[in-house]
């Protein structure tokens, strides 16, 4: 593994720790924002952006609720937020717009737990979500026993979250 061991960590270094700042609701109700506001969607017909919207609320809330109970809350800021985006837009719970998801409540997350994220360079990101996309037909599906994997998505999404994260200066 890459990067500090959780036994090595200082108490001292921002971690997430509190994950209720978010419900399973928040995560479809940011999907369905993103269905509603993006122009994208505006060439599909009305039932069809109904369909689409009743599959984002049918997501079980269960599955939601296991994102964010089996978190690892006692791992480096790095790897927390690379486990987030592998377990959100690895899983793939929304027919779309799934890394955009997990980007935005992972800020909210950060946020929730007095780390402020800042900018983070939307080339860098694109950059980094093209990338997971390619990653993802590469690798067996996440599922939910393996949401928080260390596997090749996870490195993609490590690797983005280090640059960002150290820009920001929230690692040695």
């Amino acid at each position: 593994m890459a990067g500090r061991s959780a036994a090595r960590m200082t108490t001292d270094e921002p971690r997430i720790t509190d994950r209720l700042a978010l419900e399973p609701e928040d995560f479809k109700a940011r999907n369905q924002a993103f269905l509603v506001d993006d122009a994208h969607y505006d060439v599909l017909s009305h039932q069809n952006r109904r369909d689409l919207s009743n599959r984002i609320w049918s997501v079980r809330n269960g599955d939601l609720r296991r994102v964010l109970g089996d978190f690892p809350t006692d791992e480096p800021l790095v790897d927390q937020c690379a486990n987030w985006m592998h377990a959100v837009a690895g899983r793939h719970f929304f027919p779309d717009a799934n890394h955009r998801t997990a980007i935005v409540l992972l800020r909210r997350l950060l946020r929730g737990n007095s780390i402020e994220p800042g900018e983070w360079s939307i080339e860098r990101t694109e950059r980094a979500r093209t990338e997971s996309h390619r990653v993802r037909r590469e690798i067996p599906p996440v599922r939910l026993d393996t949401l928080y994997a260390r596997d090749a998505l996870f490195e993609v999404w490590r690797g983005y979250l280090e640059d960002v994260l150290a820009e920001k200066g929230m690692m040695e």
